[in-house]
């Protein structure tokens, strides 16, 4: 009955179209504690069309900008119209943006931009790594993010398709190191950018994510996806995060996708070592590469909950 629950999940919400209950309780602080104080930043509101992502070049960025010419996007919180509509986007830029990697981090469901962003100690990133941080706050959908629908018409796809070219119109990035994060309603928006955008990123790291397989569709392109969830614990509601993160790797790897499962069993949380673990597997791969470095072994530090799936 709860397997079916979790399956009608994903089917009835699609029917939805009225507001739901946001519960701000949600638990997603790295200290495997509660969640972070709520921040600013305002509502957004729904988009438009969505557009196939595709190679990278070097004339100039990719594709188009939905709204014409691109706004400067500058550090801290952005007001950034996509397909019509304004929503907030947090930026942080390093002292050289230009021909920076990119991470877009995706909040959970009740949060706000500088949550995500705080949990994972994004910030430090861009101090020490040179990255550009991007965190859009959703547009207030019942789930937050729209990982139930179709990609065509998909706002939130078309939110990073757009933020992704201006970041490339303004400081020409690399587009080869453009990655995803997200916990839980982020960490199933990150699952799903992986499927219909995984042509532009070149890893991604959900946690407390995942999918169920009649709901998979094969990325673009062949990529490593860190997978991390709180064991038979994680549950939100009716939502088995451990069913559908490990449902997720299944398909990934029976589709020639590289995955590392990492499961810390401590429930429906991010674990401490949460900002190491984005650093550590995001910022070493690059959309150039054959495979991940991390094939021949998970490097020294990685937590002992981490594991190369079928490695025992």
């Amino acid at each position: 009955m709860r397997r079916l629950s979790l399956l009608l999940f994903f089917c009835l919400a699609c029917e939805s179209n009225s507001d739901a209950d946001k519960d701000t309780s949600e638990p997603a602080g790295a200290d495997g504690g509660e969640g972070a104080d709520g921040g600013d930043g305002s509502d957004g509101a729904d988009g438009g069309d969505g557009a196939d992502g595709g190679d990278g070049g070097d004339t100039g960025p990719e594709g188009s900008y939905s709204e014409g010419d691109c706004p400067q996007l500058v550090e801290g919180t952005n007001d950034f119209v996509s397909g019509g509509e304004e929503r907030k986007v947090v930026v942080h830029l390093p002292d050289s943006p230009e021909g920076a990697p990119v991470i877009f981090a995706w909040h959970w469901l009740g949060g706000r931009a500088n949550q995500i962003v705080s949990a994972l100690n994004l910030e430090a990133l861009v101090a020490d790594a040179g990255v550009i941080v991007v965190a859009p706050n959703s547009h207030n959908q019942p789930y937050e993010w729209d990982f139930i629908g179709g990609p065509d018409n998909n706002p939130d796809l078309l939110v990073f398709d757009d933020l992704l070219y201006c970041l490339d119109d303004q400081f020409g990035v690399d587009r080869d190191r453009v990655t995803a994060t997200g916990m839980s309603a982020g960490g199933l928006w990150t699952t799903y950018l992986t499927m219909h955008r995984g042509a532009e990123l070149a890893a991604s790291a959900p946690f407390s994510g995942g999918t169920f397989p009649g709901n998979y569709t094969s990325p673009g392109r062949t990529l490593p996806v860190l997978l991390t969830w709180g064991g038979p614990d994680d549950w939100y509601g009716e939502l088995s995060f451990e069913e559908s993160s490990e449902a997720f790797s299944q398909a990934l790897r029976d589709d020639g996708h590289f995955v590392v499962e990492c499961v810390h069993d401590l429930g429906h949380t991010l674990p401490r070592e949460a900002p190491a673990m984005v650093r550590d597997f995001l910022l070493v791969h690059d959309r150039t590469m054959t495979e991940s470095p991390w094939m021949a072994g998970l490097p020294e530090g990685t937590p002992d909950f981490c594991r190369i799936p079928g490695d025992g």
